[in-house]
């Protein structure tokens, strides 16, 4: 009959059978061989106990489940228990290679070669040679010991044994090890191992053997560990348990404990340690992991990530403890150019702090003055802009140099209502000192003319030629930190720096297409390190104020960094340089390592088209003005709002 058609009853009986015979078996009794000769079987749990048979070597025995050290065993219908250390387990394949019990030797015997083998073991340790051979030595002594018939010499050689091997630990750095071995040896003989270590005098082992005897007298049954941190709050945890955040005070059963240390922005801390009196304090310093680096950015709201991962994070903020080391901060906004730049982070630093200013790589036209027809503005070619975001343009007809606010509203009141300028035939270049001035290059005439903040004609020098104090076709023109100026001799392939006064400080250049020489150089621009950019027909190359070559970019073509006969340049605050991109009808931007940005511009005359740009400038909010040549008028761009990007 099935099981479950038995009626309750039976049923719950039948489980209970089940259950009773599973686990009659699990305590089935298995074999154990004994390993020494004149083995006991004692009465008791305990060294030294009431010996009820000796037992001889290679012996099998019927044997339960280990009880802490002992087995309890049946032989020749004596039951008792028998010492883990006079026995080993045996399987049945085992017990088939078996061989036969083999006599015993004498006591006195014994006991010698268990003294002997102390001695060798206790030498090496005194020497501190060898340590982990003298304890493998040593332990075995230690069944041989417990199975001589003498008790008062098995619990003397016994508790020596113990204390030697405890020794050998604290030699090797196993405080805890050697704590276990004191506490065998005093629950061997507690009065025996009192008088054998009396004349110790190492303070860290009379440590540890107070410890064993307090524990063996139950005088400590539990110890208890203070942690501390500095700073607090970091969470512990003890062999692999959590216990809270610092400080905590722990109890354990057991001296030796796992302790773990975690607190963000702090390296972790992991290490055993070994509590030798109760109650304990350890304390932690903990150290800095890395330090929390402020991001900010202009414009904000920007994404943050750190070596290439998303922080999460958007400026301005704080990233919390950033390792130490050297990382990669990359910002990401749309219609902005990304902006990276390496951080390293050193031990010791309490803080950092990283500023960016993000470039627009998305324009849109904003406004527009004249056009194709326009009476006011013909043959539009140069531009720039002053502190104050007023603008300057360069002009064929009536007033040769305009100068209009931010908005686009002439000026009248500048250069005496454009009579100071009327001596100049063809304006190609401008450019402003930190005093105001104004220089402006007259192709057909040569030279360079300079007026002061009001428009006001101040000098004039420069003739046609090829001599030191010559120019033939001056074009682009730029003004440095120190107010020396720097000219496009065009016609001469050549730039020419001058003071602000016009005496010649250096020329160089020369026709050609190598490093340091030019095809119709047409503009110039000086960055915030006083490098200067030149312009020419299919490339942009960097020098410094002296003229030394730096880098280049650029070639002919229409691809992104690719010109086609540009003629204006311009570097805003950020050193970002722009180029009007003349016959490609467009304007490009590049950091100041020539790196691509943005474009903008396409042929026609609609809004945001371009017929010729000649000139482009950049004023302090980050508008860009450009003014087109051959649709004679003046254009402003602005960044794409993210919405429309």
């Amino acid at each position: 009959m099935k099981l479950r058609k038995l009626c309750p009853g039976i049923r719950l009986i039948s489980i209970f059978l089940f259950f009773f015979l599973l686990t009659a078996l699990e305590a089935a009794a298995f074999k154990v061989k004994v390993t020494v000769d004149n083995a006991s079987i004692q009465a008791t749990r305990e060294i030294g106990g009431k010996v009820l048979a000796r037992v001889p070597v290679n012996t099998i025995l019927e044997a339960e489940k280990k009880q802490g050290e002992w087995y309890k065993v049946t032989w020749q219908k004596v039951t008792g228990y028998i010492h883990e250390m006079l026995v080993e387990e045996v399987s049945e394949s085992e017990l088939a290679q078996q061989e036969p019990i083999r006599g015993g030797k004498p006591e006195a015997e014994l006991i010698a070669e268990i003294e002997l083998k102390m001695k060798e073991s206790k030498d090496l340790i005194r020497q501190n040679q060898e340590i982990e051979k003298a304890i493998g030595s040593l332990r075995p002594l230690v069944a041989k010991a417990i199975g001589l018939t003498d008790q008062k010499r098995q619990k003397e050689l016994t508790t020596e044994i113990f204390l030697w091997i405890g020794l050998g630990y604290i030699a090797q750095g196993d405080d805890f090890s050697a704590l276990k071995e004191f506490r065998n040896m005093f629950e061997v003989n507690h009065a025996y191992a009192k008088q054998t270590t009396r004349n110790i005098i190492d303070p860290k082992v009379m440590t540890l053997i107070q410890q064993a005897e307090n524990e063996f007298l139950g005088l400590v049954t539990e110890y208890l560990l203070e942690i501390v941190t500095e700073p607090k709050e970091a969470m512990i945890k003890i062999d692999g348990k959590n216990i809270g955040p610092s400080p905590e005070i722990y109890r354990t059963t057991t001296p030796k404990v796992v302790i773990e240390i975690v607190k963000e922005g702090y390296k972790p801390i992991k290490e055993e340690f070994f509590i030798t009196h109760s109650p304990a304090k350890k304390e932690y310093v903990l150290e800095r992991a890395g330090i929390n680096v402020e991001i900010k950015s202009n414009p904000s709201g920007v994404k943050v990530y750190l070596d290439g991962v998303d922080t999460g994070s958007m400026t301005d903020c704080v990233l919390p403890v950033v390792p130490f080391g050297v990382h990669k901060i990359t910002l990401r906004k749309e219609s902005y150019a990304e902006w990276e730049e390496g951080i390293e982070i050193k031990e010791g630093m309490e803080s950092a702090s990283v500023r960016a200013i993000l470039t627009p790589n998305k324009y849109k036209f904003l406004n527009k003055w004249g056009g194709p027809q326009s009476p006011f503005f013909k043959e539009l070619s140069g531009i720039t802009v002053d502190k104050e975001n007023n603008i300057y343009i360069l002009n064929s007809s009536g007033s040769k140099v305009r100068k209009l606010t931010s908005e686009g509203k002439v000026l009248t009141n500048w250069g005496n209502l454009g009579a100071e300028f009327k001596s100049l035939k063809s304006p190609a270049g401008i450019a402003i000192d930190s005093q105001g001035n104004v220089y402006v290059t007259d192709a057909k005439n040569h030279c360079v003319v300079k007026y002061d903040k009001t428009g006001k004609f101040n000098k004039k020098w420069g003739v046609f030629g090829v001599g030191k104090l010559s120019l033939n076709i001056p074009l682009g023109i730029a003004v440095d930190s120190k107010d020396d100026i720097y000219v496009v001799d065009s016609g001469n392939s050549r730039i020419v720096k001058y003071s602000n006064i016009g005496l010649v400080k250096k020329i160089w250049g020369a026709q050609g297409t190598a490093d340091g020489s030019f095809v119709f150089p047409a503009a110039i621009a000086v960055n915030r390190k006083d490098e200067v950019l030149v312009l020419d027909r299919v490339r942009i190359q960097k020098f410094s104020s002296e003229g030394e070559f730096i880098s280049s970019w650029g070639k002919a073509g229409i691809g992104d960094g690719e010109f086609a006969k540009p003629m204006g340049i311009y570097i805003d605050s950020n050193n970002y340089v722009y180029v009007a991109d003349s016959s490609n009808n467009r304007i490009q931007k590049f950091d100041d390592k020539g790196k691509f940005i943005a474009k903008w511009g396409s042929t026609g005359t609609g809004d945001g088209q371009m017929m010729f740009p000649c000139g482009v400038a950049v004023d302090s909010r980050g508008y860009v003005y450009v003014v087109e040549r051959d649709n004679n008028r003046l254009q402003l761009f602005g960044v794409v709002p993210s919405s429309e990007s």
